[in-house]
C-alpha cells in the first residue's frame, strides 16, 4: 500500500526519557500513517522535513571520532528518486537530523575511510559522473571540484567549460597520481564495460564534462596510458561513442574554451580515434 508522503519538519519523541547512546541501532518504524527512524527509545518522525518522501530505508551506520553515522535514504517518485540524510548520534545527546543532500540517485556509494565518512554517487538520477558529499561539522558538504581542476573527483555535469584545465606542469606528479587513483576508483562500474553503458544515458552537457576531464587527465604523464585505457568501453560503445567523439570537437571548436582545453581534447580525440580502429567494434 502506497504510504502517505511526509511534508514536516522532522521530529524527534524520546520514549521513556532515557540516555541517548550513540551505538543505537538505527531501524525503520510505523509511525501511525508513516514510517519514522528508531534510533533505541528515540523515534524520529519525517527526517526530510518538507520534502516529498513515501519510503524511508537504512543505507548503513558509520562510526567516526565521538559519533555515529547513520545515512537515512527517502525514496520519492520519478523526478527525484531518491534522497539522503544522516543523522548524528553522540553520547548523551539527542540525535541530530542533517540537511538533506544527494542528486536524486538511487546509487548512492557511502565510504568509510580513515575516520572520513563521504558517500558517492551518479551526477543525476540518470547516470553520469560520480559526485562525492563529505560529512563534516555535522553536515555533509556538496561534491568537490573537478579533476580537471587537479581536485581529484568528478563534480555535476556542466554546459559550459568554466573551469580551465590545468596542464601536467601545473600540477605535481604526487597530485596527478593521487586525482588519477580517485578517478578509477570512482568511475562506475557502468562505464567499464560495453555492454552495462548500453543502460547509461548521458545528456550533452554530461558527455562534454566527462570527456573534457578525461582529455586533460589523459594528457599527464601519469594518465596517458591508464586514462584512454579505462575510457575505450565509452569510446567504442555503440550508444554514446558519436555524442563522446562529437563532445570533443565541440571543445575544440568552442571560442570560450581555453587553448590547453582545445589541445588535449584534440590530443585526446586522435588517441581514442587509433585504439578504437585498432580494435573496431562489432
Amino acid at each position: 500500500m502506497h504510504r502517505p508522503l511526509m511534508l514536516l519538519v522532522p521530529i524527534a519523541l524520546a520514549i521513556g526519557g532515557a540516555a541517548h547512546a550513540a551505538d543505537q541501532k538505527a531501524t525503520v518504524v510505523s509511525a501511525g500513517s508513516e514510517q519514522a527512524i528508531r534510533l533505541g527509545k528515540t523515534v524520529i518522525s519525517r527526517p526530510f522535513g518538507a520534502e516529498l518522501v513515501d519510503r524511508l530505508s537504512v543505507v548503513g551506520s558509520y562510526s567516526i571520532k565521538g559519533a555515529r553515522l547513520h545515512l537515512i535514504r527517502g525514496s520519492g517518485g520519478a523526478q527525484c528518486p531518491a534522497r539522503y540524510a544522516v543523522i548524528v548520534t553522540r553520547p548523551g545527546e539527542e540525535p541530530r537530523i542533517g540537511q538533506s543532500f544527494g542528486t536524486c540517485s538511487t546509487a548512492a556509494q557511502p565510504r568509510l575511510r580513515r575516520g572520513e565518512f563521504s558517500v558517492a554517487m551518479p551526477a543525476t538520477a540518470a547516470g553520469g559522473p560520480l559526485v562525492r558529499f563529505h560529512y563534516a561539522n555535522g553536515r555533509m558538504h556538496s561534491a568537490a571540484p573537478a579533476l580537471t581542476q587537479g581536485a581529484g573527483t568528478m563534480a555535476p555535469a556542466q554546459t559550459t567549460m568554466a573551469s580551465p584545465c590545468k596542464s601536467a606542469n601545473a600540477v605535481t606528479a604526487a597530485d596527478q597520481a593521487r586525482a588519477l587513483d580517485a578517478f578509477e576508483r570512482d568511475w562506475p562500474k557502468a562505464y567499464r564495460r560495453t555492454g552495462t553503458l548500453k543502460k547509461v544515458t548521458l545528456g550533452p552537457g554530461e558527455m562534454r564534462r566527462l570527456t573534457a576531464d578525461l582529455a586533460c587527465m589523459a594528457s599527464w604523464p601519469a594518465g596517458e596510458r591508464r586514462v584512454p585505457e579505462l575510457a575505450t568501453p565509452l569510446f567504442r560503445s555503440k550508444q554514446h561513442r558519436d555524442a563522446a567523439f562529437a563532445a570533443l570537437e565541440s571543445i575544440q571548436h568552442d571560442p570560450a574554451t581555453d587553448a590547453n582545453l582545445k589541445a588535449v581534447a584534440r590530443s585526446f580525440s586522435a588517441e581514442m580515434r587509433y585504439r578504437i580502429a585498432l580494435d573496431p567494434p562489432l
